[in-house]
């Protein structure tokens, strides 16, 4: 559609104003990626929870280094991976640890 533009100051016809709801456009192949590809950040805290007593603990985890064995600061349980996991984290932590993270396997020989 188009209308005159009377405050543009140039004669004849110009298209409308865009419409208020803006359209959606799909692309064709959504496999494809646009732009820099966006690396995922490692997170590096994770809140250990004690089974035990219930108690929630902010720590951080090592990049270098498996942590198998974790003394509740509340109930001084000794904290260790239960099976399938490969850490204190893995098994009570908020987040996994870095390396699964990663899509790695953890504490794997190098």
């Amino acid at each position: 559609m188009l209308r005159e533009s009377p405050g543009c100051g140039h004669p004849g016809r110009h298209p409308a104003a865009p419409s208020a709801r803006p359209l959606a456009r799909r692309d064709p192949d959504p496999a494809r990626s646009e732009g820099p590809a966006v690396s995922q950040q490692l997170v590096l805290e994770s809140v250990l929870t004690c089974p035990n007593c219930g108690l929630a603990a902010r720590e951080t985890m090592p990049t270098d280094a498996c942590v198998f064995f974790y003394e509740c600061g509340g109930c001084r349980t000794l904290l260790q991976p239960r099976h399938g996991d490969c850490c204190v984290f893995c098994s009570y932590g908020s987040v996994k640890c870095p390396p699964i993270q990663q899509g790695g396997d953890c504490c794997a020989p190098s």
